[in-house]
C-alpha cells in the first residue's frame, strides 16, 4: 500500500522499485534501447578484434637474453663460461727457444736449443727438441757435434700419475665443476626473477578488478543521483539530498582515480621485467578476471620432492662438494714425496745415440701443510653438508606455512562468498527501503561501501593465493629448460 501512494503519480519500475513520470519512463525506456544496442555493437566489435588473453606461461617468451633483468641474472655464466677452455691452456703446446753466445777474454761458447713440449692432463710432460752446444758452456756442461742433436724426452710424476691427481688436472676438473655451478646460478637468479615478475602480474590482476568494483559503486551512485534529480524536479525531496548524492559521486570518482593509478604504477613495473612498452602490452594482449583464474593445489609431499630434486641452489652444494673431494686427492699427494722421473733419448748427427735418466724428489718432514690442508678439507665438507641441511629446513618449512596458508584463504574464501550474498541482499533491502522513503542516502552509501570492502576483501584472498601458489612453484624449483638463452 505504501509503495503504491508514493506512486500514485508516477510509473513504477518493477525490478529497481523506483518511480518515475510517464515522460521520464518514456524516456528512460528509450535509454535502456540504445544503451542495450550500443553494448551489443560494443560486444561484436569485441569479438572481432580481441586481443589474445596474457597468461603467465607467455612471461617467459620475454625472458630472452636482449631482456636487461635476464641478462643481469645469467651475466656471472656468461661473463665466466670459458673460465674452463682457460684452464685448458695448461694443456696447449709450447714451444720453447734458447740461444746464449759468449765472448769472453779466455773463453767463447755459442748455444742453441729449440724444442715443442706437450702437457697431458695426467702430469706427463713430453719433448722433443733439437740443440747445439759449441765451445765452453757456462751454464751446463752440454757438448754436441758441428750438426747439433735431437732428443726426445718424457717426464713422469710418479706420486700424481698413481693417485690420479696434480695441480693442472685439479684446476681443470675444478673450472669445470664451477661452469655447472655457474649455470646453477643462472637457473636460480631466473627462478627469482620469474617469481618476482609473476608477482607484479597479480598485483596488476587484482587492481583491475578492484577498478571494476570502483566503476561498478560509481555507476551506482550515478543511477542514484540521476533518480534523486527527478524527485528534486518534481518537489517529492528536498535539494540537500540531490547535494548529498553529488557528494558521493566525487568521493567514488576520486576512489576510482586512487585505484585506477594503482592499477597503472603495478602494470609499469609488471612491464619492465617483459622489457616491453604499455602500448605493445595493450595493443596484443587483454588480462584475465582475478577471480576466473582457477587455483591450483599444492601438495607437501609432491612439491618437497621436486624441490629436493630440481632447486638449482640444492645442487650447487653438491658441486661445491665434489670440488672439495678434488682438492683432497690433490691435498693427499702432501702426504708423499714428489718424484718425478725423467728419461731422455738424444741422437748426435756426427756422433753416436745415447741417454739420460734423472731422478727429482723432495718432501717435507714436518708435513704440516698437509695436515692443515686436511683440516680444511673437513671443515668445508661439514659446513657444506650443514648449509644444504639448512636450506632443505627452510624449504620444508616455507612449503608448510604455503600450504597452511593457502588451506586457510580457501575457508576464508567460502566465508566471504556467503558474506558478500549477504550483504548484496542488505543492499537491495536497503535501495528499497530507501525508495519507500524509509532510508536515506547515508545508510544505502553505508550498504554500498561495506559490500564493496568484503568483495575487495574476496580479491585479496584470491590475489594472496595466486602469490602463495607461484611461491610454492618457486620453492619448488621449477626448472626453466625451455628457455633458450
Amino acid at each position: 500500500m505504501g509503495e503504491a501512494k508514493y506512486c500514485a503519480n508516477l510509473v513504477p519500475n518493477v525490478e529497481t522499485h523506483e518511480c518515475f513520470s510517464p515522460t521520464d519512463a518514456y524516456s528512460s525506456c528509450r535509454e535502456e534501447k540504445v544503451r542495450y544496442f550500443l553494448a551489443l555493437q560494443l560486444l561484436l566489435v569485441e569479438l572481432v578484434s580481441a586481443n589474445e588473453l596474457f597468461k603467465k606461461e607467455m612471461i617467459l617468451e620475454y625472458f630472452k637474453e636482449s631482456n636487461p633483468f635476464v641478462y643481469s641474472a645469467i651475466a656471472n655464466e656468461n661473463r665466466y663460461k670459458n673460465r674452463d677452455l682457460y684452464y685448458q691452456g695448461e694443456l696447449d703446446n709450447k714451444l720453447f727457444l734458447k740461444y746464449d753466445k759468449k765472448e769472453y777474454p779466455v773463453s767463447e761458447a755459442e748455444f742453441f736449443d729449440i724444442g715443442v713440449q706437450k702437457p697431458l692432463e695426467n702430469g706427463i710432460e713430453l719433448t722433443l727438441a733439437y740443440r747445439k752446444a759449441e765451445g765452453t758452456q757456462e751454464s751446463n756442461n752440454i757438448k754436441t757435434g758441428d750438426d747439433g742433436e735431437a732428443r726426445v724426452g718424457v717426464k713422469l710424476p710418479l706420486f700424481s700419475l698413481a693417485h690420479g691427481m696434480n695441480d693442472r688436472k685439479l684446476n681443470i676438473e675444478t673450472a669445470r665443476l664451477q661452469r655447472v655451478n655457474l649455470s646453477n646460478d643462472s637457473k636460480n637468479n631466473l627462478r627469482i626473477l620469474y617469481f618476482k615478475t609473476y608477482s607484479e602480474y597479480a598485483k596488476v590482476l587484482y587492481y583491475k578488478a578492484v577498478i571494476e568494483l570502483q566503476k561498478e559503486l560509481l555507476n551506482k551512485a550515478k543511477k542514484r543521483e540521476s533518480i534523486v534529480s527527478d524527485r528534486v524536479n518534481v518537489g517529492s525531496v528536498a535539494e540537500v539530498a540531490l547535494l548529498e548524492a553529488q557528494q558521493q559521486i566525487i568521493n567514488r570518482e576520486q576512489s576510482l582515480i586512487s585505484s585506477e593509478n594503482e592499477f597503472s604504477y603495478a602494470l609499469e613495473n609488471f612491464l619492465k621485467y617483459l622489457n616491453i612498452s604499455r602500448e605493445e602490452f595493450e595493443s596484443q594482449y587483454r588480462l584475465f578476471k582475478l577471480e576466473e583464474i582457477e587455483h591450483a593445489k599444492v601438495d607437501y609431499d609432491e612439491f618437497l620432492g621436486m624441490a629436493l630434486e630440481n632447486r638449482p641452489d640444492l645442487k650447487k652444494y653438491d658441486i661445491e662438494l665434489k670440488k672439495i673431494k678434488l682438492e683432497q686427492k690433490q691435498t693427499n699427494l702432501l702426504n708423499y714425496p714428489k718424484m718425478d722421473l725423467s728419461f731422455y733419448g738424444v741422437h748426435d748427427f756426427e756422433y753416436e745415440s745415447g741417454f739420460k735418466v734423472a731422478l727429482d724428489m723432495d718432501f717435507p718432514i714436518e708435513r704440516r701443510k698437509y695436515d692443515a690442508k686436511v683440516l680444511e678439507n673437513k671443515n668445508s665438507v661439514l659446513m657444506m653438508q650443514t648449509d644444504k641441511a639448512k636450506e632443505i629446513l627452510n624449504i620444508k618449512t616455507n612449503l608448510l606455512n604455503i600450504v597452511n596458508s593457502l588451506n586457510t584463504i580457501e575457508m576464508n574464501l567460502a566465508s566471504s562468498k556467503k558474506e558478500i550474498e549477504l550483504l548484496e541482499t542488505l543492499e537491495k533491502a536497503e535501495n528499497k527501503k530507501y525508495v519507500l522513503g524509509m532510508s536515506n542516502l547515508f545508510m544505502v552509501n553505508q550498504r554500498e561501501v561495506y559490500t564493496l570492502e568484503v568483495k575487495k576483501k574476496a580479491l585479496k584472498y584470491n590475489f594472496k593465493y595466486l602469490l602463495l601458489e607461484q611461491e610454492a612453484q618457486r620453492e619448488a624449483g621449477f626448472s626453466f629448460k625451455e628457455l633458450r638463452l
